[in-house]
C-alpha cells in the first residue's frame, strides 16, 4: 500500500480513534502504532495528526529532557522530514528528523553537522557520542 494510497480521511479515523484511546498517554499512543499495518504508520508518524513527541517517543520511548519535550510537544509530525531541532547538549544542537521512515538524530556544532545516527538507537547514540566527546 503506497503512502499516496492512503486517504487522509481514514488517516484521521484512525489517529482519532488511538488518541481518543489513549488521550496523552504516549506509551498507549505507541502500542497503538505498533499495531498498524507499517504504510499507514508510516504516513501517521510524518503527518500533522500527530506531533513530533508522539513520534519522538514511538521510536526512542525515552523523554528526552525538558526543553525537547517542549519543543517537540507543540511541533506537528509534518515538519519531520525537514529536521526539527530539538535543543542542545554539550554546547551541540540534536535535531530530530525522519528520513524515508527511519528516525535520524543529527549532531552539529556552529559550523557544521558533526556526526548523524539513524533508527530505534539513535538518540542514544547521540547522546553516547557526545558523552564520549567531552
Amino acid at each position: 500500500m503506497e503512502n499516496e494510497s492512503i486517504p487522509y480521511t481514514e488517516l484521521s479515523r484512525i489517529v482519532d480513534r488511538i488518541l481518543e484511546d489513549c488521550d496523552e498517554d504516549v506509551v498507549c499512543t505507541r502500542m497503538h502504532l505498533t499495531s498498524l499495518e507499517p504504510a499507514i504508520r508510516d504516513a501517521i508518524l510524518t503527518s500533522d495528526l500527530l506531533n513530533a513527541w508522539q513520534v519522538f517517543f514511538f521510536f526512542f520511548q525515552e523523554h528526552p529532557g525538558d526543553e525537547a519535550f517542549e519543543i517537540l510537544a507543540f511541533t506537528p509530525a509534518s515538519t519531520l522530514p525537514q529536521g526539527v531541532p530539538i535543543g542542545e547538549y554539550r554546547q551541540c544542537t540534536l535535531t530530530f528528523s525522519m528520513k524515508n521512515a527511519k528516525p535520524v538524530i543529527s549532531v552539529s556544532d556552529d559550523l557544521q553537522e558533526l556526526h548523524r545516527f539513524s533508527g530505534n538507537g539513535a538518540y542514544k547514540s547521540a547522546i553516547a557520542f557526545l558523552d564520549s566527546e567531552k
